[in-house]
């Protein structure tokens, strides 16, 4: 009896089941796309952002002790290049910062858009030129940096060094003739001497003084440069974050808006009496 009664069970309906199965699915897929993306999306834009900023104050940390470095150390003909150098320096670095917000920007939106995009679609967004949002954040920006103060001339490093107290090595040799049992005025035969030495003290005098007014002035034009490549950069960053926002925000939409028309389309498909 009790075989029997196995035997006049009903078989399971498997094609009942997955098509529940499926509709179960696809109710799942459909929370997630009317979720709402555009929270995470500003969330996503605002971490990358900061990332940025970040990435950005280190970097210039780096070079403003590079740049202080070089006027503290370098030649007078180092410290000439150094304008040109500075400006290398900072296109390798908006090029560094504006290279790692990509990365983590599109990381953040590829899986901000991972679960919302169909089956074996393309990621979004294509690293590629033609997407718009690519094309915004990889744009490099222009940075324009601040001309260093002319350097102090010859005549007025004399100057200032003779009204500074540097005129008191002109006396010293002068000063010493005593000391060494010469009268000042009387040992006329040393006089020349004397005088050629005490003119040579004075114009080395200057001369360093001139070498301590240039390094001095590089390394206000150094603080100078990295205040003015953080201005531009953090302004730009942000001017473009509001862009990446408002780009990505419509292609998601659009991407969002087919998705759901096709889980939709399959969900009626799959109702009963649906096509």
């Amino acid at each position: 009896m009790a075989a029997d009664n196995l035997t006049d069970a009903p078989a399971p309906d498997r094609y009942a089941e997955a098509v529940r199965a499926r509709r179960a699915e696809l109710r799942a897929v459909r929370a997630v796309l009317l979720a709402g993306h555009r929270l995470g999306l500003r969330q996503c834009v605002t971490a990358s952002r900061l990332a940025a900023s970040a990435d950005l104050a280190e970097a210039l940390t780096g070079l403003g002790r590079e740049l202080r470095h070089h006027a503290a150390r370098a030649d007078r003909a180092g410290r000439a290049a150094l304008p040109s150098l500075a400006g290398v320096a900072v296109g390798r670095l908006v090029d560094r910062v504006i290279a790692g917000w990509m990365v983590g920007l599109l990381a953040g939106l590829r899986r901000l858009a991972g679960p919302r995009c169909p089956p074996g679609a393309t990621l979004w967004p294509a690293v590629t030129a033609v997407d718009p949002v690519v094309a915004l954040v990889q744009r490099r920006p222009s940075v324009a940096l601040p001309g260093p103060d002319p350097p102090v001339g010859a005549a007025r490093a004399l100057l200032m060094g003779v009204t500074g107290g540097t005129w008191r090595l002109a006396l010293l040799p002068a000063a010493v003739l005593p000391v060494v049992g010469l009268p000042a005025v009387g040992g006329r035969a040393v006089l020349p001497p004397a005088v050629g030495l005490g003119l040579a003290l004075l114009f080395a005098g200057a001369r360093a003084h001139r070498t301590a007014a240039d390094r001095a002035r590089l390394r206000r034009w150094a603080d100078e440069v990295v205040a003015a490549v953080r201005t531009a950069l953090d302004t730009e960053l942000a001017r473009r974050a509001i862009e990446v926002e408002r780009l990505a925000g419509a292609e998601l939409d659009e991407l969002v808006a087919r998705r759901l028309a096709r889980v939709d389309a399959e969900l009626r498909a799959l109702a009963p009496g649906g096509s």
